[in-house]
């Protein structure tokens, strides 16, 4: 019997009216209390007004039933939204069973009547630990003024009175938003915060931006998040007070909060900071001004400034200005040089790699030449035509002082690039032996496997000397030390170990070898 009843109870609950009632009710009476359970629950969804009549009937009717039963009507009556069914629901505010009085709580909530609500008010002051916790979140649901009101009332924990208030200003009741931000009470400055994001609210985004400075550190976090939010650039300057915070992470996220609402008038606040992220946010920084202020910044700035107005302006993608880079790469100051150079190395290509090396060759006794080698090195690396970087790197080779020979040479070797080999095997046979032990010590320090060969062939050259073997006999060890993932050729190991000229050399290149293996 109650395989059929159950299907036809499941389609009285989708589709049944009126007339289904009657059934229901009678069901409601069943032994089987999963066929009980469903007839309420057809009732609850019953549009009729049979349907509401028959529950509330129900719960007052004075039969004995299980306190399911009594919380599964009240739940059926809150889902309902019954007008009036308030006065059913509230003498279950007192029952000892925690089913019941978990449904009255909930369905009274739900009805959101004058009625229930008072008494809801009203029984909370009776109740402690978990029934007064779900009476007040009940009654925050219901977002009635004179429950908030109540909730501010400096006795309440600091919780309840910041949700209240939020719930207030959500309720766009913004009376109570002012006395919050200056009270000192980070929970309440917290809802503030909340309130304004949540409702995008201009009103309060000006309360926070008007006490930004004066917020404990973490509630400045969440503020300058939500004006950062705002998208509004009339909060910039409150913003950039924040920049030079005694909090380190208030300072990243003020920088964070300027990339996006920052004005022209903040490039001076961000370029003073220096920082890592103010450097970010100037180099996103989209509004008229930020480049014209910093280009003066560059020119005329000190030299802290200086450097980093260049570095932003890089950041910000001026390929247009690395003419002017190079001017600033070639002046007295060390700072604004090597940033001037660093900078056309993280933007240029290498269409710069020229002008880089004629400027190592210029200033090659300054430290900016070192600069320039490393800059040289990071192009060359990106090349797509690494052969024609290498042929006009050695083209710089002729006329040039021993130095600067020398300078050219580590940019070859510290390239990597299979090109640059044979320019260093060549200075490695010059009969200038200062270009000769350059060379020689350059192609020791070959980072990359593909330079095995080329220094096993050098080595085994009889004519080199015997400190300049052991150079590129120790880049092979090296080499082959660091190639554990690459298949070792037989020849080549037997090639390197009869390449060795001492016995000790032989020994050890065995022993890197086996360990290679």
């Amino acid at each position: 019997m109650i395989e059929v009843i159950q299907p036809m109870l499941n389609n009285l609950e989708r589709i049944g009216g009126e007339e289904s009632v009657p059934t229901l009710v009678k069901l409601m009476n069943h032994p089987d209390e999963h066929i009980r359970d469903d007839a309420r629950r057809a009732l609850a969804v019953n549009p009729s007004h049979a349907a509401a009549q028959a529950l509330g009937a129900q719960l007052m009717s004075r039969k004995m039933r299980s306190a399911k039963t009594t919380a599964g009507l009240i739940y059926a009556l809150g889902e309902r939204k019954q007008a009036g069914a308030s006065k059913l629901i509230v003498g279950a505010l007192g029952s000892k069973e925690p089913g019941v009085f978990v449904a009255a709580v909930k369905a009274l909530g739900r009805l959101n009547e004058e009625l229930g609500v008072n008494a809801l008010m009203k029984r909370r002051g009776k109740e402690s630990g978990f029934r007064r916790t779900l009476i007040d979140a009940v009654l925050l649901e219901t977002r009635r003024s004179e429950v908030f009101e109540v909730f501010l009332a400096d006795a309440e924990s600091g919780r309840l009175r910041a949700e209240a208030l939020l719930g207030m200003l959500l309720a766009s009741d913004l009376s109570r938003a002012s006395g919050a931000m200056a009270s000192g009470n980070a929970a309440l400055q917290v809802a503030v915060i909340e309130a304004a994001v949540q409702s995008n609210n201009a009103e309060l985004y000006d309360l926070i931006a008007a006490h930004l400075a004066a917020l404990p550190a973490h509630n400045q976090l969440k503020a300058l998040v939500a004006l950062e939010l705002s998208g509004d650039r009339a909060y910039a300057q409150s913003v950039e007070l924040l920049l030079q915070s005694d909090h380190a992470l208030v300072q990243v996220n003020a920088a964070n909060a300027l990339a996006r609402i920052g004005t022209s008038a903040s490039v001076l606040a961000l370029v003073a900071k220096g920082s890592e992220e103010a450097l970010r946010a100037l180099g996103q920084l989209s509004v008229d001004g930020v480049d014209a202020q910093l280009e003066k910044i560059a020119e005329t700035g000190d030299s802290g400034s200086r450097s980093t107005a260049i570095q932003a302006l890089a950041n910000r993608g001026r390929l247009d200005l690395i003419p002017t880079f190079f001017m600033y790469a070639s002046e007295e100051d060390r700072g604004v040089a090597s940033t001037a150079v660093k900078m056309i190395a993280t933007i240029g290509n290498e269409s710069n790699i020229e002008a880089l090396a004629d400027l190592m060759i210029a200033q090659e006794k300054a430290p900016v030449s070192r600069d320039a080698l490393n800059g040289i090195v990071k192009l060359m690396r990106v090349s797509p035509d690494q052969a024609l970087a290498v042929k006009i790197l050695g083209s710089k080779m002729e006329g040039a002082s021993p130095r600067s020979q020398a300078n050219i040479l580590k940019v070859l070797a510290e390239s990597g690039s299979k090109a640059a080999l044979k320019p260093l095997i060549e200075a490695c046979r010059s009969s200038n032996e200062q270009l000769q032990n350059t060379a020689v010590k350059a192609l020791g320090g070959w980072k990359d496997v593909n330079g095995i060969p080329v220094l096993l062939e050098l080595a085994a050259d009889e004519s080199i000397s015997l400190t300049h073997h052991v150079i590129l006999m120790r880049g092979v060890s090296r080499l082959y030390a660091g190639s554990r993932s690459r298949g070792l050729k037989k020849d080549e190991i037997r090639k390197a170990i009869d390449v060795c000229r001492r016995q000790e050399e032989k020994e050890a290149l065995r022993a890197t070898l086996k360990r290679a293996r």
